[in-house]
């Protein structure tokens, strides 16, 4: 979105807080997406979001943590409890890693329950995320973007959010309001596919 050169470099996939993304920046080393961005945007002036008014930011960025703290659970309930055995098929996974899979299953399992969300049933756990996905859906209402016409900083992380129940929850709940009553989170999704994924196809078939 910002035109930023840079070079991927995949041999220390964990980076400094063993968590992705994370970037290098002349020696520097920044984790978590929001640091970056509030880092680049920094040192090198950027500000993509200068058209968007402070109340649409403002539910931007509710929206945004809501994708990326609360229905994060459910995407995992779906993907990496309830049909842990699809996974490899969604991800393409190296043969010796499916090995792991039960156990890395098992782990994240684990962590609901430490998060609390956990705690309650398949059932519920999709009730509470599914709701999160019909408030997404009521805030970008008939806008293309969460900025209006044009995308804000905050469209990058909730369209990798939504991208996940339009394309990859396959047989979900998810998927089925996505591409149904919620319709407008499968165009929002098109539309930030058109602008910013020209190569989707390529990066698909090499993932």
């Amino acid at each position: 979105m910002a035109k930023i050169p840079y070079e991927l470099d995949t041999k220390d996939i964990h980076g400094p807080k063993g968590k992705l993304p994370w970037i290098t920046y002349n020696g520097v080393h920044i984790a978590d997406s929001q640091l970056i961005i509030e880092f680049l945007n920094k040192k090198l002036g950027i500000s993509i979001n200068k058209n968007t008014s402070k109340e649409k930011l403002a539910i931007a960025r509710a929206c945004r943590v809501m994708m990326e703290e609360h229905f994060l659970w459910g995407l995992i309930q779906y993907r990496f409890i309830d049909n842990i055995k699809a996974a490899p098929q969604l991800m393409k996974i190296p043969t010796m890693f499916k090995l792991f899979l039960p156990l890395q299953s098992h782990h994240l399992k684990q962590r609901m329950i430490n998060n609390g969300i956990g705690k309650h049933t398949p059932t519920e756990i999709y009730q509470m995320t599914e709701a999160d996905l019909r408030t997404v859906s009521e805030a970008l209402g008939s806008k293309k973007f969460f900025g209006g016409d044009e995308p804000c900083e905050d469209d990058c992380a909730i369209f990798g959010g939504v991208a996940q129940a339009v394309w990859g929850l396959p047989g979900s709940s998810f998927e089925r309001l996505s591409h149904g009553e919620l319709k407008n989170l499968k165009e929002y999704c098109e539309g930030m596919k058109e602008l910013y994924w020209s190569d989707w196809e390529n990066c698909m078939d090499k993932s």
